[in-house]
């Protein structure tokens, strides 16, 4: 089924993109294909919030979208970027969107489950303890933050440990059908 009504971009990171796995199971295209709704990935793994903002015209709005799921912030946590940082760029989308008549939808990440991330302690990135509270911490704050701007929200904070590749980080294939019917959900609730 096609539905020409809406088309949405899911703007984002390796959570977005589908790190590691067939990217035809990836929750952004079981969506479209759940909804029969054109859906754009423009997700990159490693990305940061700074990095989603700077390629927000070019990735998300010179497409025209009637909706934009924005997910990111877990690669700025791992970098020690201030939270306060993290939420400036994610509001500064927000902005961008409502500028352009875009409906902006927040994805609450997917939790980290530090037991399977490999450090080094010579790293740039602080370590998986640290990282697993700076994410939980996260959650909490754009939970806030989707409240506070009134803005709809995908949560996937709560997949489960199993739903997950041996890394801990990103979600298995068996996870991406989690997200989708998360998504779709929330779609079903907002494009009444």
């Amino acid at each position: 089924m096609e539905n020409k009504e809406y088309k949405i971009v899911c703007h984002g990171d390796s959570l977005t993109e589908g790190y590691d796995i067939n990217l035809a199971v990836r929750w952004s295209n079981l969506l479209s294909e759940a909804t029969g709704i054109e859906i754009i990935n423009s997700g990159i793994s490693g990305d940061t919030t700074g990095g989603m903002l700077a390629r927000f015209g070019r990735m998300v709005l010179d497409h025209q979208p009637t909706h934009v799921t924005i997910m990111g912030g877990t690669n700025d946590l791992n970098l020690n970027i201030a939270d306060e940082i993290i939420l400036g760029n994610m509001l500064a989308m927000t902005r961008y969107a409502r500028l352009h008549n875009v409906q902006a939808i927040i994805g609450i990440p997917t939790a980290i489950f530090p037991e399977g991330i490999p450090f080094n302690a010579e790293s740039v990135f602080i370590g998986p303890d640290p990282f697993s509270k700076r994410v939980e911490g996260f959650q909490d704050k754009l939970k806030r933050f989707v409240k506070e701007e009134d803005l709809p929200s995908i949560d996937f904070s709560d997949l489960p440990q199993e739903l997950f590749l041996v890394d801990g980080v990103h979600p298995s294939e068996e996870g991406q059908v989690v997200m989708m019917e998360k998504a779709k959900a929330v779609l079903e609730k907002l494009l009444v």
